[in-house]
């Protein structure tokens, strides 16, 4: 068995070599059989060569009362043994009568033709003469007439012995069959047959034969047990078990269709090759049978082990012939009930030592099979009883013996034994249903039909007239009558009509439901699509509304869409029908080589004609067509189709469907993206509103009280937030350091870094810093942080009140205006330094100065930033640090808010309808 397991090529070449020849003698033998002409009778060998020719008086044993009873044996009785023996030759049979004594008893089972049942008789042997007897030449024994067939029309009944055939004898009914055929259709062959003891010719017109439904039936299930076991030998051949019961079923197959066609063939090559292959499957079925409990469900290594169980079951098969042909109709069936013990018993020895999942999974099939054994074994010892309802009842037999492949069948689906998950896919499931309903609703009619047309109503007489509906006692005439009944019957075949029409579509609408075959209405699809899209502008809930209205109303197992922004990135993707975890793997999965593939197509595809890695992506998660979404020949999205619930294929108008969704959809998608990106600038527009707010307030929000100093600031940034910054740093009433800062840029960075420095700076402040060191520190800490294209400028004054002197130090900032107002003038102060976060550390404290300076009443110090000097025209003049000198020396003796006001008014109204250029702040120090 290993050598197969590793060839499932040379599996599937011999199978098929196999499948090839018995498929092709059955067929053969059906055509011939269906096509050849028919007497339309049913004979058999005689079950015996002597025939009574008189009546003999005997006593018959009645099988009720189980007790012997006066009657006789008739003529054209044929014995079959006497005192149970058998003998070969009438003569036999006179010389063991003349052993026995006069007196004595003797009995016969007798067959009479027109009973297929034998009768046992008792009588003495002083009654029995071999004269009553008489040898039959051979004969074929009618066993059955179709009712209205031709031969019953000729005359010919159950019981008559056929001994020629067109004035030609024969041997047997093989022969007599071939002479049959050579007739012809639609004409009449002559019959001798043999009738109580009288010899009768009998003219039957040939008919086509056709087939019986019970006939036709039994022989469909054959057909069926072969076709299942040619389907596991073909999908699983490296299996044993699967291949043991591909034999099985093909063997109690072929022998379920050859058993009732034995006529036919009229070439002796194809009755040998028949009659051959049909003995093999009968004799070793049962030990094939056997053979695959070692391996189904599961293997037994208890059975395994002990070849001797499949070795003497395959004996008892090959010694089932020669039995067939030397014992006794009674020791056959003994052997074959020893034949069949062992098949089934021996197993049961060794049940014990078989794994606990192995009788659990064997349960099914080992209950069908002893229950459809038992069926057949009930039915081949009634069907002498049954007579001419055998056949009939041989289609319903056909149907219960298909219960076992189903078991097995079963059980192979349910424990996915040998690696098969069978499924029928349900298009084909609802094809079937609803021909079968079909099928029943047209026979159901036609029975309804006949019933009607055969029953006999009494109706009462109805008198019409013009002015009254009256009931008569009197009865109708003929004429009256039939008018009667033809109306009422019309009437009620017009209820009937429409009452089953009702049924039958209510009824078809249910099994449409079911298997997900209702078709929908794709203009009403189409609106309630647009609305979803027209009222949904989140591309997160569009994407959700149309896979979700999409697998609703289309019943699809699974659907999903893709929005991609640039023709590049996927930036939404829904999906219906996926646990969280395969649809999320499969989106991280989409890469710009995917979206590259599907920009090549223009409309709705199958996955089938995509680029191999493509295909094998979206075949793996069972999607089927992709349709592309575009607006103004740009890829924004793709819709991916999976099978519908009904596994139905995709047609035409589907495609189309769905391509005008895929059109409506762009649309939608494109007002995603505009709502997305409005939505976007709103969130930073309220952020950075927040973020506005947030700095303006980290500015100093109330001017420190110092004694002699009159102090007033105001930042302006240019966008939402900026870069530039003041603080008021104190730590007594006599002290003060005043900081503005500028970092490089504006907008968002420059913010956060303001903010950083900010924080730098207080922190440091604490340490009771110059602005020198302040800046020295600070630096040290900026170096490790900052862009290397990001710097801030800064300038500190530290004032003392009590000395009038404040110690001043720039990092790359402008410098700072003193007026002085002993000389009425303005002196520009700029000591060295370089902005923090441009220089090591020692380059930067070797280049940064600090100088002490002294100030008197009247003295106005302005720091400002160059959003003031630089504030600008739309041409491009600057207002310039020549009118900051100006306004400072004209309003020297206005207080310290009125003069920064001032320089921010004057700014603005140089700058005009310019937009603000850079961030404006200015700080502004009066000595009183």
């Amino acid at each position: 068995m290993s050598y197969f397991n590793q060839r499932p090529q040379l599996v599937r070449l011999l199978f098929g070599i196999l499948t090839l020849y018995i498929f092709g003698l059955m067929g053969i033998n059906i055509y011939k059989f269906g096509k050849s002409p028919s007497d339309e009778n049913v004979f058999q060998d005689p079950p015996s060569t002597e025939y009574f020719i008189v009546n003999v008086p005997a006593q018959l044993f009645d099988e009720q009362s189980r007790n012997w009873v006066p009657d006789s044996i008739r003529i054209g009785d044929m014995p079959t043994s006497v005192n149970d023996k058998t003998f070969a030759s009438l003569e036999q049979a006179r010389e063991y009568l003349k052993s026995l004594s006069d007196t004595a008893l003797v009995t016969l089972k007798v067959v009479r033709p027109t009973e297929k049942p034998s009768h046992l008789y008792r009588l003495r042997k002083s009654s029995l003469s071999i004269d009553q007897v008489k040898s039959l030449q051979p004969t074929a024994w009618v066993t059955a007439v179709t009712e209205r067939g031709a031969s019953d029309r000729a005359g010919m009944k159950v019981g008559d012995l056929i001994t020629r055939i067109n004035g030609q004898t024969f041997k047997n009914v093989n022969e007599a069959d071939q002479i049959l055929r050579k007739g012809q259709i639609g004409k009449a062959i002559e019959y001798e047959v043999l009738r109580n003891n009288q010899l009768l010719t009998l003219h039957v017109t040939l008919a086509s034969f056709g087939f019986p439904i019970g006939f036709l039936l039994f022989v469909t299930c054959g057909l069926l047990y072969m076709g299942i076991g040619t389907f596991l030998v073909e999908v699983r051949p490296q299996f044993t078990a699967a291949r043991l019961l591909a034999l099985f079923f093909m063997a109690i197959g072929f022998a379920m269709v050859s058993s009732p066609i034995q006529r036919g063939l009229d070439s002796q090559f194809l009755i040998i090759a028949r009659n051959i292959t049909s003995g093999l499957s009968v004799l070793f079925a049962p030990s094939l049978l056997l053979h695959s409990f070692h391996y189904f469900p599961k293997e037994r290594p208890e059975l395994l082990k002990r070849r001797w169980i499949r070795i003497v079951g395959y004996a008892l098969g090959a010694g089932m012939f020669p039995a067939s042909r030397l014992l006794p109709t009674a020791g056959i069936i003994s052997a074959i009930c020893v034949y069949m013990a062992y098949v089934f018993v021996v197993p049961l020895f060794f049940r014990k030592e078989a794994a606990a999942d192995y009788r659990r999974m064997n349960r099914v099939v080992q209950w069908t099979s002893l229950a459809v054994g038992i069926l057949s074994i009930a039915f081949a010892l009634m069907a002498p009883q049954l007579a001419d309802r055998a056949i009939p009842l041989l289609g319903y037999l056909g149907v219960a013996l298909l219960c076992m492949p189903a078991s097995y069948l079963y059980t192979i689906h349910r424990y996915r034994l040998m690696n098969l998950t069978l499924r029928i896919r349900r298009n084909v499931q609802y094809s079937f249903v609803s021909v079968l309903w079909t099928v029943f609703f047209i026979l159901f009619i036609m029975a309804v039909t006949s019933w009607l047309v055969q029953t006999h109503f009494n109706l009462p007489y109805i008198r019409i007239t013009g002015q009254s509906i009256e009931v008569v006692d009197t009865p109708p005439t003929p004429l009256e009558q039939t008018m009667m009944e033809k109306g009422f019957l019309v009437a009620i075949a017009i209820t009937a009509t429409i009452l089953l029409s009702m049924v039958y579509k209510t009824v078809n609408r249910f099994i449409a439901r079911t298997f997900h075959r209702a078709r929908y209405d794709y203009r009403r699809a189409a609106n309630e699509l647009a609305d979803v899209m027209s009222s949904t502008l989140n591309m997160t809930d569009l994407a959700r509304g149309i896979v979700e209205k999409l697998s609703t109303l289309m019943q699809l197992k699974k659907a999903g869409i893709l929005f991609f922004r640039d023709q590049s990135a996927c930036c939404c993707q829904e999906a219906h029908g996926f646990d969280g975890t395969t649809w999320e793997e499969f989106c991280m999965s989409i890469d710009k080589e995917m979206v590259h593939g599907l920009r090549q197509f223009s409309g709705e595809v199958s996955v089938e004609y995509l680029p191999l890695p493509l295909k094998e992506r979206f075949r793996h998660q069972e999607f089927h067509y992709i349709i592309p979404i575009r607006s103004k020949e740009k890829l924004v999205g793709t819709m991916l189709i999976g099978e519908k619930m009904s596994e139905a294929p995709f047609h035409h108008e589907d495609l189309e469907f769905l391509s005008s969704v895929a059109k409506q959809a762009s649309v939608a998608i494109e007002n995603a993206f505009l709502y997305e990106e409005l939505a976007e600038q709103e969130r930073l527009k309220h952020e950075l509103a927040i973020a506005r707010r947030i700095q303006l307030e980290s500015l100093p929000q109330s001017t420190p009280d110092i004694a002699g100093l009159e102090i007033s600031g105001v930042s302006v940034p240019a966008l939402e937030v900026g870069g530039d910054y003041f603080d008021y740093l104190n730590g007594d009433p006599t002290t003060l350091t005043v900081i503005i800062g500028d970092v490089s840029g504006k907008g968002t960075s420059a913010a956060l870094y303001m903010s950083k420095v900010q924080g730098i700076f207080r922190s440091l402040h604490g340490f009771g810093l110059g602005p020198r060191e302040l800046f020295i520190r600070a630096n040290h800490l900026l170096c490790k942080d900052l862009e290397k294209r990001s710097f801030i400028t800064a300038m500190g004054a530290a004032f003392d009140t009590e000395k009038k002197q404040f110690a001043l130090a720039r990092a790359g900032h402008l410098p700072l205006l003193h007026f002085k107002a002993a000389t009425h003038s303005i002196v520009t102060i700029t000591p060295r330094g370089l902005g923090l976060g441009l220089s090591p550390e020692a380059l930067f404290a070797t280049e940064l100065e600090e100088q002490r300076i002294s100030y008197a009443i009247g003295d106005v110090l302005m720091f400002v930033t160059d959003g003031i000097t630089e504030g600008k025209k739309q041409n491009g003049d600057e207002f310039g640090e020549e009118r900051l000198v100006t306004i400072l020396k004209e309003h020297s003796h206005a207080s310290a808010m009125t003069i920064r006001d001032l320089v921010i008014s004057e700014v603005k109204a140089f700058a005009g309808d310019a937009s603000q250029h850079d961030d404006q702040t200015i700080v502004v120090v009066k000595v009183r």
